[in-house]
């Protein structure tokens, strides 16, 4: 049986060099609010980094990873 996962936004902190999951935080209600916590978590501001569909940042020997928001109708 599978667990569905509870919604919101949650940041997954991996370990830099095996790539191994270490921790997931959340849900957070938004992306911009999940990046905010994983650097109170790290202690620090974090640079962050997009790609289409996540946001990536470091603080050796962490990663953290939340995924993007998806994007707005404008229509």
């Amino acid at each position: 049986m599978t667990e569905a996962a509870s919604p919101g936004v949650h940041v997954t902190i991996t370990h830099v060099a095996t790539g191994e999951a270490m921790r997931h935080l959340g849900p957070y209600p938004t992306a911009a609010a999940a990046r905010a916590a994983a650097g109170v978590e790290a202690g620090q501001v974090l640079t962050w980094s997009r790609d289409p569909e996540t946001w990536r940042a470091e603080k050796y020997p962490h990663a953290y990873h939340v995924p993007a928001d998806p994007p707005i109708d404008q229509d």
